[in-house]
């Protein structure tokens, strides 16, 4: 499996070009399936050819350009935004990215048609460019939907969605000893990006692979050390970093960061001299200590997954466990590894290209001669705030459970039925990462939108139910309602609710 490969030796076939995507919080990285084979494709920068494209944004005058152009922009102290993906998973689509009118749908969208105009420019790139993409396995319905829009948008042909610690147990099986005959019978992903943390169990059957377990935390990652790193430049220079400069010191703690080894003992920051910026020398034990109390709860996830495996996977037995496989770029901060190892020794196995394990995985899923099938599961819980008390109350009614999973491939599918007793009902959708001890939504919570139904006949053509009060009606009961929810492997749910006996309905996509 090569690092790179320059483009004047990727070879491609007219038709279809089979390709994994895997959109990074800091970098965005592409491989291919070609034959049997999945190089990571190589993007030049200034002469240079990297196996990654910042996934970055930033301002020249009116105009948003991106990846290594607006890495140079903010490196020289420009205006953008740093994390393309974080934007995307914390903002609702309509929502303007804080400090600049644009919305994190359109500079996602802006990037994607960036990286594809890069990639159509290549002529031995023959063909329709069909992209397996990837997010956290812990992301929310709505930035699994926004991810693959902005992908559609950008001229991407959409093969379909992994979580990315399963794209991961893929590069690992097809890569390593775990053949189809290995007795290894499962691989627990650690996989901390620039930005978020999952960790999954994965079993491992031939070349078919089920997701068993995944916890993860939403805003974990490398851009945290990064700005560690930052807090301790400030306190040895005396002073705050200007704001607006801020953006480019962290890309400079970023690049001292990414130099660090595991003897490293001094941690040097060089940032450009255009920012005026003094060179500064940090003592990197120092920092490993002020990072340790965030890598921590990543750690206690790990053992959850462990503690909550199915009842025949021993964890204590190494002839089953393939490895605990860490990818993602910040997985090779010292700090991280060792924590790890010393929890878990020789168990621990670094990805050899951390950074391109999960869009490999996905390009052995994108090829449809490698043979491999992947089930996945549901990540988080989601459910609905009924009106209850004639709407003087909410009551939570969880319709999809965590690691819920269809019988074959294809949605979930969720049906109910019940005789309401109020006029109107006033449904607000939830998606979190679990229930507290009451099984009400805790952790992290992303609401999903709100549908009012007439369930009283009489209000059926009423234009605005939100101006109309909410009143109980116990001889409603002789009404049925029906709520159809279905869960589509792109992230949508998709919900159909009707009055069966009065025969009206409404539909409702969620996460658009």
């Amino acid at each position: 499996m090569k690092k790179i490969v320059p483009p004047s030796r990727l070879l491609y076939a007219l038709g279809v070009t089979r390709i994994g995507i895997d959109f990074g919080t800091t970098r965005t990285v592409v491989a291919v399936a070609e034959g049997g084979r999945y190089p990571v494709v190589s993007f030049e920068d200034a002469g240079e050819y990297r196996p990654w494209v910042p996934t970055m944004a930033a301002l020249d005058g009116e105009r948003w350009v991106y990846g290594e152009a607006a890495a140079a922009l903010l490196r020289r102290g420009g205006r953008g935004v740093r994390s393309i993906k974080r934007a995307l998973g914390a903002l609702a689509p309509e929502a303007n990215v804080p400090g600049f009118e644009v919305t994190a749908l359109e500079l996602a969208t802006g990037f994607f048609a960036a990286l594809h105009a890069r990639l159509r420019e290549r002529e031995e790139l023959g063909g329709e460019l069909e992209a397996m993409l990837a997010v956290p396995a812990n992301a929310s319905s709505r930035q699994r939907f926004l991810t693959l829009e902005a992908a559609r948008r950008g001229g991407f042909s959409i093969a379909g969605m992994l979580n990315e610690p399963s794209a991961a147990a893929i590069e690992l099986a097809l890569r390593s000893s775990l053949s189809p005959r290995s007795p290894k019978r499962y691989v627990v992903v650690y996989d901390l990006g620039g930005g978020t943390f999952d960790t999954s169990a994965v079993s491992l059957d031939g070349r078919r692979f089920e997701l068993l377990a995944s916890e993860g935390i939403a805003r974990l990652g490398g851009e945290d050390f990064d700005e560690v790193i930052l807090a301790a430049w400030e306190a040895a220079r005396g002073a705050p970093v200007p704001e607006a400069l801020r953006v480019a010191a962290l890309e400079a703690c970023r690049r001292a960061k990414e130099q660090l080894g595991p003897q490293s003992r001094r941690l040097l920051l060089d940032p450009d001299e255009a920012l005026g910026l003094e060179p500064c020398v940090l003592d990197a034990s120092a920092i490993y200590a002020t990072c340790e109390p965030l890598i921590a709860p990543s750690l206690t996830l790990l053992d959850a997954i462990f503690a909550g495996l199915p009842a025949e996977l021993d964890p204590e037995d190494p002839r089953q466990l393939g490895a605990i496989y860490l990818v993602g770029g910040a997985a090779a901060f010292p700090a991280v590894q060792r924590m790890l190892r010393k929890r878990h020794g020789k168990k621990v196995l670094l990805a050899p290209e951390s950074h391109a394990a999960t869009a490999v995985g996905l390009a052995v899923a994108a090829d449809p001669d490698a043979g491999v099938l992947v089930r996945e599961a549901t990540t988080r819980w989601f459910g609905v705030w009924r009106e209850g008390d004639a709407g003087r109350d909410t009551v939570f009614d969880p319709i999809l459970a965590k690691d819920a999973r269809a019988e074959a491939d294809g949605p979930i599918v969720v049906e109910r039925a019940y005789r309401p007793v109020h006029t109107v009902g006033h449904l607000r959708y939830v998606e979190c990462t679990r229930l507290d001890a009451e099984g009400r939504p805790d952790g992290d919570l992303a609401p999903f939108g709100e549908l009012r139904f007439p369930y009283d006949p009489a209000l059926a053509g009423a234009s605005d139910l939100a101006a109309l009060p909410i009143e109980r009606r116990p001889e409603l009961g002789a009404q049925v309602i029906v709520e159809r929810y279905v869960y589509t492997p792109d992230g949508r749910i998709e919900v159909h609710i009707e009055n069966r006996t009065a025969a009206y309905g409404r539909d409702l996509v969620l996460a658009s």
